[in-house]
């Protein structure tokens, strides 16, 4: 009986969405108000109901669940959450970075390498890079 209910106020919603406010006529946009006005009284939170026996020794715990959150409320949530899992993806990335920068894998290979950004030569973009840096023969 429900499920009827539901399936004739949704159709008379958008009957009267359609035949009412688009199609101009008044009497079709009224009864889709008064459809849509039944829809929304009519939805409450479902209670859950649980009948048994208690025996010696056993106990009773008694909690109510809020129903989640919904809307704009729902939106803030979901973005701090992605916030957070930015933040916490940065912060990885940089601990890699610190992990890398402390071993680095050709100082370990070979110790009498020269660290990255000593030496001669520069780096190939700027002027000069190709010159040695022994002096003229």
């Amino acid at each position: 009986m429900k499920r009827l209910l539901e399936r004739l106020t949704r159709n008379l919603v958008r009957r009267g969405v359609r035949e009412g406010l688009l199609g101009g006529n008044g009497i079709w946009l009224a009864a889709g108000a008064v459809a849509w006005l039944v829809r929304w009284l009519s939805r409450s939170p479902t209670q859950r109901v649980v009948r048994e026996q208690i025996r010696v020794g056993e106990t009773i715990t008694v909690r109510s669940v809020p129903p989640p959150p919904f809307g704009r409320k729902a939106r803030k949530l979901a973005k701090a959450d992605r916030a957070a899992a930015k933040l916490a993806r940065h912060q990885v990335r940089s601990e890699r970075k610190a992990a890398a920068e402390l071993v680095d894998p050709a100082r370990v290979a070979d110790d009498e390498t020269p660290a990255r950004g000593t030496g001669g030569g520069g780096s190939p973009g700027r002027k000069g890079a190709g010159r040695s840096a022994r002096a003229p023969a």
